[in-house]
């Protein structure tokens, strides 16, 4: 595995792993796929991609201040789109 790889999958499991009731789960082909509420908002595996409008993205790794921002928004996304009585709960689970 390249080296840029490798770190951008290390990058985006430490930043998915900080962010509140999140939880790694095997995902198709190898990837790591990120869950809020048991809902995917991040995957990682030979790109890394997250959940936008309904699809899949991919984000370009190049750039670490940009890819952490955009695998936040999509996790606040996410978050904001559950119902108001289990949002609270993911502040209750580690991330």
């Amino acid at each position: 595995m390249p080296q840029l790889r490798r770190m951008s999958r290390e990058i985006v499991n430490l930043t998915c792993a900080e962010l509140p009731g999140t939880e790694k789960v095997p995902g198709p082909e190898g990837t790591d796929l990120w869950t809020a509420a048991h809902e995917p908002f991040a995957r990682v595996g030979e790109q890394v991609e997250v959940r936008e409008d309904g699809r899949w993205a991919e984000v370009p790794t190049s750039d670490l201040q940009v890819l952490r921002t955009r695998i936040v928004a999509a996790y606040e996304t996410l978050r904001a789109s559950l119902p108001p009585e289990v949002q609270p709960t993911l502040d209750r689970t580690s991330g």
